[in-house]
């Protein structure tokens, strides 16, 4: 008898402890699932609200007059000021145009001419900048040696834009007029060397030179 109720008491306490742990997962279960729930229904509402934002936006843009698209800028571009570059250099008269950029307004275009096929730039974001411009900072640079900071505050534009802009130019313009406006004009023998630096020496009374550059800088 005392056998038999020791393991009837045994087999409630594991009966017990059985029910005990079902309950306990259970529970966890339910816990779990509502915290899922929860998280589920956060990100959805999540989800909506921003698609009646890029609805709104679609609305907006679809709906703006042309004047007020020409406007939209990209979130990559500060708000600068480009009224440099847009409104006043091409009110310069003539001697004030060469004053600025060593070169006379012909010869700027003659330039420009030879090379905006390799100025002009595609871009997605952004509205390009025009080869004239491009061309414009380059020149200024190059011919007046203004920091690119200064420059950069000067058009509106990017330090890190007017950099690339006189390295690119540069290289465009060497590639189209090296051949023509600098290798033509060389010495083509020792003759022609020797008639060239006595030219210079005759005119100038600088001898000893083959050529010269106004106000240049070369390493």
């Amino acid at each position: 008898m005392a056998d038999s109720g020791s393991f009837s008491r045994l087999r409630m306490f594991f009966l017990r402890k059985m029910i005990s742990a079902s309950r306990r997962r259970r529970l966890l279960m339910q816990v779990a699932l509502n915290y899922f729930t929860a998280r589920r229904r956060q990100l959805l509402h999540m989800s909506l609200v921003l698609l009646l934002l890029i609805s709104a936006h679609r609305i907006q843009i679809a709906t703006a007059t042309p004047s007020a698209r020409s406007r939209l800028r990209s979130c990559r571009r500060l708000n600068r000021n480009t009224a440099w570059w847009q409104k006043i250099w091409g009110t310069y008269s003539d001697a004030r145009f060469k004053k600025t950029f060593r070169v006379s307004r012909p010869t700027f275009n003659f330039i420009l001419s030879r090379i905006r096929h390799r100025l002009l730039k595609q871009v997605i974001t952004e509205e390009p900048i025009s080869p004239e411009e491009r061309l414009g900072i380059c020149l200024y640079r190059l011919l007046r040696g203004d920091y690119h900071y200064t420059i950069a505050e000067m058009v509106g534009r990017g330090v890190a834009t007017v950099s690339r802009i006189v390295y690119d130019v540069s290289e465009v313009l060497v590639d189209e007029l090296w051949t023509e406006s600098v290798s033509t004009f060389m010495p083509g023998n020792q003759d022609e060397f020797k008639a060239n630096v006595l030219d210079m020496d005759e005119f100038w009374q600088f001898p000893c030179c083959l050529a010269a550059l106004d106000d240049c800088h070369i390493q």
